[in-house]
This record gives C-alpha cells, structure tokens and sequence, in this order.
C-alpha cells in the first residue's frame, strides 16, 4: 500500500465518526471526524497566513489534551508543517514554564508556540517566537485552500527522552505515521469504528502516533488528559468499560497500578471488549504482567488480549508487537548463562529471571541480534538489537540537514538501538539497555533484575526504583523511594539489600530509600539512572535510609 500523509488518510473517513475527549469527571466532549476536518482547515489557514507557517517549519504545541489542542495539530499538518508537542512543567510556577517553552522552541528552531489562551496570556512576549492561542486560531477566517501536505513531509519533531541540555530529536514524517499506526492496529484486528482509549502524553511518541492513527485510520479515539489518569489511575479502566474500547496502550507501569487498581475495587467494570493491551515504552516486568493478565481476567478481558510490545522514536514507534489472536510467550532463563551472553532456559518458577515476547516485526521490518561488531549472533544468544524498515530515520535532526554527530545506522544500513535483547521463534525478548549493564566482579547483571525485585517489596513504591553502578568501580547502588521513615524506612533498606543478595547472589554496596516522587524521572515516565548516579554522588538524594551510611556509624 501507498503510503498516504495523515491528511489524505483523514479525509477518507466517515464525516460522522467521533473523536471524544473526556474531562477529569469523563464527561465527553465530542467532535466528528468532518468538524475535525474543517477546523484544520482553518487554523492552516490561519498558521500560513499569519505566520508564514508551511512546510519545512515546525511549530511547538502546549497545553492539556484537549479538542481545541488535537485539532490545532492536524491543522499543523494540513499547512504541511512538523510539530513538537512540549511536555507541561510539573509546576505551576510561571517562570519554570518560560523556560520550558524557550529551550524548546529553540530547540525545534519553531516559527510560532501554540497554547491555551490563559498560557498564552503567560508567555507572550517572553519567547523569541510569537504565541497564538487554540481559541484564536480556530475563530480564523478561512482564506484560499492550501496545497495538500504530501506523505514526505516531517510531521513529527519528537524529542528523544532523557534529552537535555544537548537535545536529540527524530523527524518522522506523514507517511511514517500513518504507516506504522496502520501496522499496530492491524496487530490489534480493528475494525471500522472499533474504539481506541488512551491516557498518554502527547509530548510523547507513543501517545502522539497512537491517537493521530487512531483519528486518520477511522477508529472512534477517546482520549483523556494524562493528570485525569495521574489524579485518578481508575478513570483509565472506567473509560475502557464505559466506551466498550477494542483497544488501548500504555507502558508497564500503568498495567501494574491497573491491577491494583482492579483488585481493590473488586467488581464493577466489563473488559470483555478489550482485545488488544498494548504494553510498551519501558521494561516490561513479567510478573506484572501476569498478575494484570490474571486480574484482568477477571473482568472479562480475554487472556490473549495483553500486547507486549518494542519501539522507539529513531523507528517511529513500534518495532515488534504481539498480536490480538495469541497469546505472549515468556522464557525464565539461567542468571549465570544470562551474565555470559547466553539463554539457558529453566522451569517457571526457578530463580531465574523471566521475559516476556515483545512480538514480531512489523510489516516491511527486520530485527538482528548482532554482536558489538554486527556480526549476526544465532537464536538463544544475547546482543545488540539493530533494526531495518521503512520507519526508521537516518540521524537525529538538525534544522540545515547537515549530518549529526550522533550516529544511528551501523554500515549495513541498522539502526542500532542501544538494547540489548535475544530472538527465539522469531520473536523479539528484550533484555535492557546496554549503557545500563552493570559489570561487577566479570558478572553482567542488569539493573532491570535489581528494580523489578525491590519492586515487589512491602513499603517500596511501585515503578519508582534505580539501580546503577558507580564509576571506575565495581560498586552497585539501588536507589528507592518509600513513604516510611524513621526506624521503619531503616529496617526496610536492610530487607531490600538482604533480599537482593538472596534472590540474585550479589549484594548493593549501597541501598538508599528516598522521598516519595523525588527520583529523576523523564517527562514520558522514564527512569534517568545517570542522573539519579550524580545526585547520589552529590548528595543530593532526600534520603530517609541507607544501608551504607548506617554501617559507617
């Protein structure tokens, strides 16, 4: 199939089909596709004639996930410009957001910042770009018709996560969207009309493409904003049962606080229409995916609806994906034959660690395990994960087209992830990322096994655990965040480092527990380990126990 742009493939659908956004009680609001339609047409309009908006520019977009916030993107892309969504401050605080927003449309080399009015109101004259507001913009009188974007033209300038004070960013265009939606929600076996829910980010990739496929592709989306389900994880599951969702995606975990979620609640929601749970972004913990999966079931959800899944932004998203007619495969493997590069499996259950499937490829997509030279490895050996289809890019951006320093493609034409991962049967396991792999003592441990254990310890917030090597040293710390203090904070760093040395034969030189929400997370969720190293070595945790500091006294 020809690759289409989002326009082109928006066009072909029912002019009644809804798009609903949901407030923080899930009250819809409501648009149909041919509203969505002509509002885009006006606000390109709008963007072209104010401000010279076409494509080749790009232009930063901020705000809660809203009607007003979709349809200025796919006006954006009906003028054939690329957008960069910004992520909100996690404060309130004017000044934060001023900074924010310039970095970014710096960054992104934006002609024009889109917000709501009241942001705008905040931001206007503080940036080296001018602000317009949704509201503005949509009350436009529509002029001449603008030329149709075509499938070549950037869409998407997705800043990579962990980016920072020297941002990377992906330029994905039309076609590499609709492309890559198209595939993931094949793998999903929709049908025309089915419903799509989500929660996420749209300063995130997974978030963005999702929605925008699930909009051009005909599919009734029904999106809420991402605090909605921060405030209230439930109003997830509410959506899910009350719309009847096909379908639904989100990292590991939003499954894990799902299934508490559902386990305290005990009743009252109907997940039989949930075919595809697509499970990404981030390590996926194999018991909490079995534990969700188990729930789940219980609500109806079909045991062969969970969707592990591989992407990143430098392939425009998805990779490989499980398929909505199967259900995902899970390996426990040998720990020793692990730290050797190699997949001894063991019987369920043994103190091995476990993995889950992240799929296949995708159509028109290959995956290689090779070693750090390319060299291809066979099934069952552990390496470097390289990537060859029509979504990957050739480098980061750079606004001139120059090439970036930052390599992306191995000589055979690769893209060369980072991740460290193994095949069997064709399907891809993912072991973790290789910067990340500790070396201790000749022993490759990695960080995963470390957090996923102290995880599932009383008092230990779940999703909030690092573990990291210190430089030019073989020392591991694991850093956690609890809601205890005092004397329990201190008998619990002791249970978790006693637990790891039991569980996986090497103890932490260190176990630190810190406040609630003060470790470095991305803006998408992701754990910073480098960043959490440096505030360990600076002193600048908000620690409440540590098992070495303990000790010296």
């Amino acid at each position: 199939m020809t690759d289409q742009s989002i326009i082109e493939c928006l066009a072909s659908q029912p002019h009644d089909r809804p798009l609903i956004v949901l407030d923080d009680a899930l009250h819809p609001a409501v648009l149909p596709l041919g509203e969505l339609r002509a509002r885009a047409e006006v606000i390109a309009g709008a963007l072209h004639h104010t401000y010279s908006v076409g494509p080749g520019h790009r232009v930063c977009v901020l705000g809660r996930t809203s009607l007003d916030l979709i349809a200025t993107l796919f006006g954006i892309w009906r003028a054939g410009a690329a957008v960069t969504v910004l992520p909100s401050p996690r404060s309130g605080d004017a000044e934060e957001l001023q900074e924010l927003a310039q970095r970014r449309v710096t960054a992104a080399q934006s002609s024009v910042l889109v917000t709501d009015p009241h942001t705008a109101d905040t931001l206007q004259g503080k940036t080296t770009v001018a602000v317009a507001d949704f509201a503005a913009l949509a009350r436009s009188t529509p002029g001449k018709p603008l030329p149709l974007p075509s499938a070549d033209d950037t869409a998407l300038l997705q800043f990579t996560s962990g980016t920072t004070a020297h941002p990377r960013a992906v330029a994905v265009t039309q076609g590499q969207i609709v492309a890559n939606s198209r595939e993931c929600f094949a793998a999903g076996g929709m049908a025309p009309g089915d419903v799509f829910v989500s929660w996420l980010p749209l300063f995130h990739d997974m978030g963005i493409i999702f929605l925008t496929g699930a909009i051009a592709h005909g599919y009734t989306a029904c999106t809420m904003a991402t605090q909605t389900f921060s405030a209230r994880p439930g109003a997830w599951l509410e959506a899910i049962a009350t719309h009847r969702a096909a379908a639904t995606v989100a990292p590991n975990f939003a499954y894990g606080l799902a299934n508490r979620y559902l386990t305290l609640r005990r009743g009252g929601y109907d997940l039989s229409s949930l075919r595809h749970a697509v499970n990404g972004a981030e390590p996926i913990d194999a018991d909490a995916l079995r534990r969700f999966t188990a729930t789940a079931a219980e609500y109806g959800m079909p045991h062969t609806a969970m969707a592990p899944s591989y992407g990143l932004a430098e392939a425009t998203l998805a990779v490989t994906l499980g398929r909505h007619d199967e259900t995902y495969r899970s390996v426990t493997v040998d720990r020793d034959a692990l730290e050797n590069g190699e997949v001894l499996q063991v019987p369920d259950g043994s103190s091995g660690r476990t993995f889950v499937d992240c799929g296949t490829p995708i159509s028109r997509t290959s995956v290689t395990i090779t070693d750090d030279a390319g060299v291809p490895l066979a099934d069952g050996r552990i390496g470097s994960i390289r990537v060859q289809g029509p979504g990957t890019v050739d480098q980061y951006w750079t606004a001139d087209g120059s090439p970036h320093p930052t390599p992306l493609l191995d000589e055979s034409r690769r893209l060369v992830t980072g991740d460290l991962g193994f095949c069997l049967d064709g399907r891809l396991y993912v072991c973790g990322r290789q910067k990340d792999m500790i070396i201790v003592a000749g022993r490759n441990l990695y960080p995963e096994d470390f957090e996923f254990v102290t995880e599932k310890i009383n008092g230990i917030r779940l999703g909030n655990v690092m573990a990291f090597s210190l430089p030019s040293s073989e020392n591991m710390i694991v850093v956690a965040e609890t809601s205890l203090v005092g004397t329990p904070a201190a008998e619990l760093a002791y249970t978790v480092r006693e637990t790891l040395s039991q569980e996986l034969s090497y103890t932490p030189h260190d176990v630190v527990l810190v406040s609630p929400k003060t470790l470095p997370k991305t803006t998408s969720g992701k754990r910073q380990r480098g960043q959490c190293r440096n505030q360990y070595q600076t002193n600048q945790l908000v620690v409440r126990a540590s098992t070495l500091v303990a000790e010296q006294r």
